[in-house]
């Protein structure tokens, strides 16, 4: 009983003591209030004290995050992250209040978690935050998310995080990626490539109704920038890329209305030439099928491995837009884009009508990519009606930043005759052979040629071969009409003796 009286009295000296700690407080604030009443005070002194109180309140009311238990703070921005972008991340460190440029929260060290697997590592994470309703936690809103350097590491069935964001429910809020970069890896947890990510954003378009991402990027030393969009009423899904490096620049829509079979057309603008193709999704595989009539694509890919497999069909190409120095595919091996073990591919291109040499006509390129080769072997291509040029063995070296056509050559004349008035052999030297074989080696970036190794119906020449060496010795051996006229009249010269 004595215990029960003397806690009574330790309670009741307690609320006392509030009691008159709040008495005195609002008294103190009235004596302040009188004294500002009986003071003399000027207009402008008004008028500064006026905007003194403002500024103090709202200064406190953007203050009032701070006073937020971090770790409830913490909890809420990753419900709301998860609730709005289906995106999972876990702080490792504690997050960080800022007033300027605008309120937000900050932290280091966060995870991007997808199927319990930590699949990014986030150095710089910044969420902002809104300012209505700042006096309620109840309320507290996010806004725009900033992730800067993350490293993302990615096998194809992660692949799946950034197919969501582009689901994600309409918001007026961004998404943002800053100098970060996404590791591909194969199943066995090797690198297949590394994509840079410069600048990326993503966003909902509310007057065109749309999911858009954007991003800078650059892969294989190739700078190019992306937009996706995705239309979810239209069930339509686009995507632009544009790479001024290598000149390239494609265009996709594709109906996923039929989640099992998806269609689409494909737009290529490949060296100021554009193509259309028409293709399917199946659950393995993509087949396409061009839609021009003179200018033909057909071919598929196959998902599991990746092997391309495809037939071109030009009426008239130029050579300049394949082996020269500046064309596309010179700019593609010297970027190394090719130069990938897991890439295979095997393109038959067939051209009718070489636009920018008058002679040659129907070229057979048999291209076979295969753990990072490109090779040549087994193309062919005619020299008017006279004459057949086979590459028997031949593929492309790209070495000290200098790519290279080598291989062997056979020559197999259909009408020696009108070759020989062709290039006005002279009667004494018109020879009758049937085929002539050599290897070669052909510098696409200075148009240099040397050859070696030459034989005649399979008979090796001593003189042919004095010749061949004296022409390689020389300095100044580019490739052009003028020196291959005069390169095919010594030939033939010395061969007659």
């Amino acid at each position: 009983m004595q215990k029960h009286n003397l806690l009574a009295k330790k309670i009741k000296r307690q609320i006392l003591s509030a009691n008159n700690s709040i008495e005195n407080y609002f008294n103190q604030i009235k004596l302040f209030l009188i004294k500002i009443k009986k003071s003399k005070l000027n207009k402008n002194n008004k008028v500064f004290l006026g905007l003194g109180v403002f500024l103090i309140l709202i200064l406190s009311y953007f203050l009032l995050p701070t006073i937020y238990d971090k770790d409830l703070i913490s909890e809420k921005i990753k419900n709301q992250i998860a609730n709005r972008y289906n995106i999972e991340i876990k702080f490792n460190e504690k997050i960080n209040y800022s007033l300027l440029p605008k309120p937000s929260f900050a932290s280091k060290n966060i995870s991007i978690i997808q199927d319990k697997k930590i699949i990014g590592s986030v150095e710089n994470f910044k969420i902002y935050i809104s300012i209505k309703n700042l006096f309620s936690f109840k309320n507290f809103d996010t806004k725009n998310i900033i992730f800067e350097k993350t490293d993302f590491n990615l096998k194809k069935k992660d692949l799946i995080f950034f197919n969501n964001l582009l689901d994600i429910q309409p918001s007026n809020n961004r998404i943002i990626f800053k100098n970060s970069n996404i590791f591909f890896r194969d199943d066995n947890d090797e690198i297949l490539f590394i994509n840079k990510i410069y600048n990326s954003k993503l966003y909902y378009d509310a007057k065109n109704l749309k999911n858009i991402f954007i991003s800078k990027n650059e892969v294989f030393n190739v700078p190019y920038k992306i937009v996706i969009q995705n239309d979810k009423f239209r069930k339509l899904f686009t995507s632009e890329f544009s790479s001024k490096k290598i000149r390239l620049n494609l265009e996709n829509k594709i109906d996923y209305t039929d989640l099992k079979k998806k269609t689409g057309i494909f737009e290529i603008l490949f060296v100021n030439k554009n193509t259309s193709l028409d293709y399917t999704i199946n659950e393995n595989n993509l087949v396409f099928n061009s839609k021009d009539n003179k200018n033909k694509f057909k071919g598929f890919f196959d998902f599991k491995p990746f092997y391309l497999s495809m037939n071109i069909s030009y009426d008239g190409l130029s050579l300049k837009n394949l082996f020269n120095e500046s064309s596309i595919i010179i700019d593609l091996i010297k970027t190394e884009l090719l130069n990938n073990k897991n890439l295979n591919a095997k393109i038959n291109l067939d051209v009718k009508d070489i636009t920018n040499i008058d002679e040659l006509q129907n070229m057979s390129l048999l291209i076979n990519l295969e753990e990072g080769n490109i090779n040549l072997s087994n193309s062919n291509i005619m020299w008017k009606d006279d004459l057949k040029i086979n590459l028997s063995e031949s593929f492309i070296n790209f070495d000290l930043n200098e790519v290279s056509l080598i291989g062997r050559m056979i020559l197999e004349f259909k009408n020696l005759d009108n070759f020989y008035r062709s290039f006005q052999v002279k009667k004494n030297d018109r020879k009758k052979i049937q085929k002539i074989e050599l290897d070669f080696n052909y510098n696409l970036d200075n148009q240099k040629i040397s050859f070696d190794n030459v034989k005649i119906d399979n008979i090796s020449n001593p003189e042919i071969q004095k010749f061949i060496d004296k022409f390689n010795s020389k300095q100044n051996m580019i490739l052009n009409k003028v020196t291959f006229k005069n390169f095919i009249n010594n030939f033939f010269s010395v061969y007659a003796g």
